[in-house]
């Protein structure tokens, strides 16, 4: 029954009409460019054609004609206006002159349409399928026209085709797969069969051009000709799904009323129906555009600023930056970024705009908080509005704590920044000073802000850590440097001071001499002044002879390779060494070791350098427990004892200085970690080499162990000499 009623295939043409003139429209609105606009005027030919044809088919044979005469009018436009697009799409030059020889057939067409229609339809009779034309002789021109026109444009999109390469070839290439079997469909029903007298499936020809049109038009709006399967498969959901939405009731009215006056209004509510939902969306749009348009700009400079963050290596004028945007940007009563702590595993406030004074709460958030965890669980922005409604609404005690530290925190937004699922930062938004709320797409455009921040935070953290070992390297490099150069200073000083030396010593045998000769008592007491300071001055040089021999000891590498090593001396040795960069008199050094205690095996030098380390180390301690604790009679003490462990010797060091954080204790034998009071005292890398000397070079084991604000204890076990 569907498919032998004729009347139902036309009706059912009101439908593909409908859209072409709905794409026609589309286009025309999106057009920004002569090609889309001519685009746009080809698919509302094609509609006009599709709803001629549909008329034509439908209507009685009274009213046939001006339908008739309408449908090979508007079909006369289409390879003109087809034309004229791909000279646009090939970006060719379009004179006036090819302009008019482009539309001038159409035009004469139209015209004698107009005023002798005889010459292309001579009467409109009915066959057993329906209506159908008797041709004039005109007619076959027409058709003569319509295939050069349309075998031209092909050709030229072809051409363009094998002559350029990339996108372009591309465009072409999903433009010719778009039309051309569409045409040849459409060209056979609608123009080869009617030339040769077979109107029976003259409905065939506009569903072909609809979808060509449709697809072609899609993909010039939405995806600019470069995804030709993706927009194929969109028009088929399309025409199915609106195809029964629109068919079904077109169908029943026709099986149960046949065709008439109700038919007009039925299409125009298809029409209308269709219709209105794009133009509510339409003017939805621009409204919200218009009651929006300060928060789309500030939104838009938020995206403009979270690309060009990645380029500010220093973190705190980065840190600085972004709250001063957000804040002056979205107009907000603050800003401010939490930075993750690792050492004392809280989000730390690393900088803030807005805030006046700020309490104890506001400065930190515990890694362990509830905030924290909820944000880790979920990953998403949190408002203070809705946690608040909801604890309530659900009575969760989670939710509720959640709700107490925003709340301590004085916020209103709470947006967390990941790098993959490690949270670097939190950044906390207070209210808008208009008092608005924050939508859903401000929620969007932060999230979006946070991530790139995370990436720039990151970025800044790597840089400054990078700065900083180059800093302790260039330190350290500079340290061994002056090292090298004290053995030749050493030297060089060790002969001036010999020098000297033998000068006071002559100088004193001179006046030994002269008083044994007899002087007066004046004389005699000068001399005796003046031989008391040589004696001093001896005194001095055999002083400075012996700093210079522990210098160039302590500098020069150990030529004797591993020996029995005696304690005691390693500890003099040590200590001898310390005085020449610490005071030794502020601290006490006591020794609880005697001299039966077995010598160790090792290299003296290395060795030297391990205890030199420890000593220093423990110094800075205890000078810091006194400059930061103020303990009355406080003095730093440091205790050394030795104890034989099976083939080892156990020697432990130990001190009542300040200690090290639990935080730290882990990154104590890490380069370049220091917990010295200044970075100017350390390169932090002295318990590294301690670790290395004892445990690589030596065989042996150290252990480390502190309490903070008690003291530290160093325990080095070493192998013991076989004697």
């Amino acid at each position: 029954m569907f498919l032998n009623d004729t009347n139902l295939l036309f009706g059912f043409l009101f439908v593909p009409a409908l859209f072409d003139y709905l794409l026609a429209g589309l286009v025309f609105l999106k057009s920004k460019n002569r090609e889309k606009f001519v685009f746009s005027a080809y698919c509302m030919f094609v509609g006009t054609w599709t709803l001629a044809i549909a008329f034509f088919g439908i209507v009685n044979i009274e009213r046939a004609l001006i339908w008739n005469k309408l449908f090979i009018a508007s079909a006369g436009f289409l390879p003109a206006t087809l034309l004229h697009f791909v000279y646009l799409f090939n970006k060719e030059k379009l004179n006036t002159f090819r302009f008019i020889a482009i539309y001038l057939p159409v035009v004469i067409i139209t015209i004698q349409l107009i005023l002798f229609p005889k010459h292309y339809i001579k009467n409109i009779i009915i066959q057993n399928w329906g209506k159908e034309s008797v041709l004039g002789h005109y007619y076959y021109l027409f058709g003569l026209y319509f295939v050069f026109y349309a075998t031209f444009s092909f050709v030229k999109i072809y051409l363009r085709y094998i002559g350029v390469d990339g996108v372009d070839k591309q465009r072409c290439k999903y433009l010719l797969l778009a039309m051309v079997p569409t045409a040849l469909v459409g060209a056979y029903f609608n123009l080869f069969l009617i030339l040769i007298g077979n109107y029976k499936y003259i409905w065939v020809g506009p569903y072909c051009s609809f979808i060509m049109v449709f697809v072609t038009a899609y993909t010039i709006i939405k995806y600019r000709l470069m995804d030709i399967k993706l927009a194929i498969t969109k028009v088929g959901i399309f025409i199915i799904v609106y195809t029964l939405v629109l068919g079904i009731p077109i169908f029943a009215g026709l099986q149960a009323l046949g065709v008439g006056f109700w038919l007009l209004p039925t299409t125009l509510m298809a029409i209308f129906a269709t219709v209105g939902p794009f133009v509510y969306l339409y003017f939805q749009r621009k409204a919200e555009e218009q009651l929006l348009a300060k928060q789309h700009q500030y939104q838009f400079t938020l995206r403009r600023a979270s690309l060009g963050m990645g380029r500010i290596k220093d973190l705190k004028r980065l840190l600085t930056l972004i709250v001063h945007v957000v804040t002056r940007t979205v107009r907000i009563e603050h800003c401010s970024i939490y930075i993750f702590h690792e050492a004392s595993n809280q989000f730390i406030l690393k900088a803030s705009k807005g805030i006046d004074k700020i309490n104890d709460d506001q400065s930190t958030i515990s890694a362990d908080s509830s905030l924290i965890k909820y944000l880790k669980r979920y990953k998403e922005p949190l408002v203070h509005e809705e946690i608040k409604q909801k604890s309530k609404d659900f009575n969760d005690r989670n939710l509720k704590d959640v709700e107490k530290v925003i709340s301590a925190l004085k916020t209103e937004l709470i947006i967390p920044s990941y790098i993959e699922d490690k949270m670097l930062a939190v950044i906390a938004l207070g209210k808008k000073r208009s008092g608005k709320l924050y939508t859903q797409e401000d929620l969007v455009v932060f999230s979006i802000l946070a991530n790139q921040s995370a990436l720039a935070i990151e970025n800044a953290q790597f840089y400054e850590s990078t700065k900083k070992t180059h800093e302790q390297l260039f330190k350290a490099e500079k340290m061994a440097t002056i090292g090298t150069m004290a053995d030749g200073l050493s030297h060089q000083i060790n002969n001036r001071l010999h020098a000297m030396g033998f000068i006071a010593g002559d100088i004193l045998d001179t006046i030994k001499l002269t008083i044994k000769k007899g002087v007066s008592k004046k004389t005699d007491k000068v001399l005796k002044e003046i031989a008391l300071g040589l004696n001093r001055i001896e005194d001095n040089v055999i002083r400075g002879g012996e700093i210079v021999q522990g210098l160039l000891k302590y500098t020069r590498k150990g030529t004797k390779g591993f020996e029995a090593v005696d304690l005691d001396k390693l500890i003099s040795a040590a200590v001898e060494m310390a005085q020449f960069k610490i005071k030794i008199s502020e601290i006490d050094i006591n020794r609880g070791f005697n001299g039966n205690t077995p010598k160790l095996r090792g290299n003296f030098t290395q060795l030297q350098e391990v205890f030199f380390n420890v000593i220093d180390n423990s110094y800075d301690a205890m000078m810091q427990r006194k400059e930061e604790m103020k303990e009355p009679e406080y003095r730093g003490v440091i205790n050394i004892t030795a104890v034989i462990s099976g083939t080892s010797l156990e020697i432990n060091l130990s001190d009542n200085g300040m200690g090290v954080k639990e935080s730290d204790k882990n990154k104590l034998f890490t380069p370049f970690f220091t917990t010295k009071l200044s970075s100017r005292k350390g390169t932090g890398l002295g318990l590294y080499v301690i670790k290395q000397i004892i445990e690589e070079n030596h065989k042996g084991k150290v252990v480390f162990n502190s309490e903070y604000g008690v003291g530290t204890q160093t325990r080095i076990l070493l192998p013991i000499a076989k004697i």
